[in-house]
């Protein structure tokens, strides 16, 4: 099932304008605000602000990507504040957005930069720069998990959790298989980072590589447990074995219905030797 998104665009001003390209003043109501072309100037102040928040929320529904969210595997509430400067001559200028992910930021700069030129803001009778700080908010559905089959009794299968195991940078809001590879990503560059690769290199002079298979459970409370490696030589598993009872613990275990559960891994590593 398509997770659904909805779009919900707030907009407000922020009334700090330069007068010109050095002198900054404050002021806390701007006589006349930046007009869209498609707003009436015979409005009133507050409802020129108005219409111009109208037009901006229309043509971000209109124009923002919505799907990068879900390419990204992105989950649950996201914000993206974006800012942005109408200048002396009405045009859109120093667009800035910071947001849960590059893409997102960049297509909100997009959207932004699609605005049209203004009748710029006016004080005391003298064109002026006004900034504006816009925070789009959107949610993102999880799609509904089937539901799984029963193990049965004695079996040696272990369902997929709910919400796997969430390594160290790692975000926590990613979608379920998203998650999992970043965190297996994580603890495979963990390992290739802590291991002892002179170890390796005295033990296979000949070799480049060498190859080994981890398995480890990350427990209910996020920490690693009965760890177990399988490799060509005993100091090498041993050498795994050490790594892994290293790795800190997890910023949250796996969870299914809503409870932690133990969570086990198998992870086959290839350690180049010649990258050290």
């Amino acid at each position: 099932m398509k997770k659904l998104i909805i779009l919900i665009v707030c907009c407000f001003s922020s009334f700090l304008f330069s007068q010109n390209a050095d002198k900054k003043t404050d002021f806390t109501i701007i006589e006349k605000g930046p007009i869209h072309p498609e707003c009436n100037e015979a409005f009133s102040n507050s409802a020129i602000k108005r219409c111009l928040a109208e037009k901006i929320s229309e043509l971000i529904s209109k124009e923002f990507n919505t799907d990068l969210a879900l390419n990204l595997g992105l989950i649950g509430r996201q914000r993206i504040n974006v800012s942005f400067r109408i200048n002396q001559t009405g045009a859109v200028v120093n667009t800035k957005a910071t947001g849960p992910h590059t893409s997102l930021e960049q297509e909100a700069i997009r959207v932004i930069n699609l605005l049209p030129t203004f009748k710029p803001g006016h004080q005391r009778g003298e064109p002026v720069t006004v900034p504006y700080t816009i925070p789009i908010i959107f949610e993102v559905e999880a799609p509904k998990r089937p539901i799984e089959r029963v193990t049965k009794k004695g079996s040696n299968n272990i369902n997929q959790p709910d919400s796997f195991p969430v390594f160290r940078n790692c975000k926590e809001n990613l979608r379920n298989d998203f998650l999992k590879e970043c965190t297996t990503e994580k603890i495979i560059d963990f390992i290739k980072v802590s291991f002892d690769t002179e170890l390796a290199s005295n033990l296979f002079p000949q070799k480049q590589s060498t190859r080994f298979k981890v398995e480890f459970i990350v427990n209910k409370k996020g920490k690693i447990e009965q760890v177990s490696a399988k490799a060509n030589h005993r100091e090498i598993a041993a050498e795994a074995i050490r790594v892994l009872k290293r790795i800190p613990k997890f910023k949250k275990p796996g969870y299914s219905n809503g409870e932690a559960i133990d969570t086990p891994f198998s992870i086959m590593m290839t350690v180049h030797l010649q990258e050290f």
